[in-house]
């Protein structure tokens, strides 16, 4: 054994650390989902909140778009 190598244990499984893998921002696809919501439910305030709440839109990592496309939405009649 040279003295570069370090000792290990026999049949241990080294783990590698899981890396963060960051997924791409894409905040116009976040906004479009909004606006979506919105026409879906024919511009109806409640549908449109319980729509937004049973989403799995990511509103952490969205929080500046998504009020920038409710304000837009807010302000839009049909």
């Amino acid at each position: 054994m040279s003295s570069k190598e370090r000792p290990t244990l026999g049949g241990t499984r080294i783990k590698t650390r899981k890396r963060n893998i960051a997924a791409p921002l894409d905040p116009a696809a976040f906004s479009d989902a909004v606006v979506q919501i919105y026409l879906d439910n024919a511009g109806d305030l409640e549908l449109v909140v319980k729509s937004i709440e049973s989403s799995d839109l990511n509103f952490s990592r969205y929080g500046d778009t998504f009020f920038e496309a409710s304000g837009f939405v807010i302000f839009v009649p049909l």
